[in-house]
């Protein structure tokens, strides 16, 4: 090997150990302002893994929602009709974590 390989091989070895290690000492939160924010300044998760038709009938029905309709899926969310004491709901639901985003009431049941 001759000497320039030897210095091209170390340089490479220190940018390797420099590289790995940077992700340890990163946050693994973002907090900042603007477009692309939940509200609070957070991110949303890149990932959703989207529940089924039954969990989300099971997270509305745990929120003491009953005769649950399931409308419009779109964009990470579902149209929901629902019952709740004397009036039907029409309910906007997180299909990435069941919770419900909005509600209007429509009638009496």
């Amino acid at each position: 090997m001759t000497p320039l390989s030897i210095l091209r091989a170390a340089i490479l070895g220190v940018a390797l150990v420099v590289s790995s290690s940077l992700p340890a000492v990163a946050a693994p939160l973002q907090f900042q302002f603007g477009i692309g924010t939940d509200g609070f300044g957070f991110r949303r998760p890149l990932i959703c893994i989207e529940l089924t038709d039954h969990q989300i009938r099971a997270a509305v029905r745990a929120h003491g929602y009953r005769n649950i309709y399931l409308n419009v899926r779109n964009d990470r969310r579902i149209q929901v009709r629902a019952t709740r004491g004397d009036w039907v709901y029409l309910l906007r639901v997180s299909t990435c974590t069941g919770a419900i985003l909005d509600r209007d009431r429509l009638r009496p049941a």
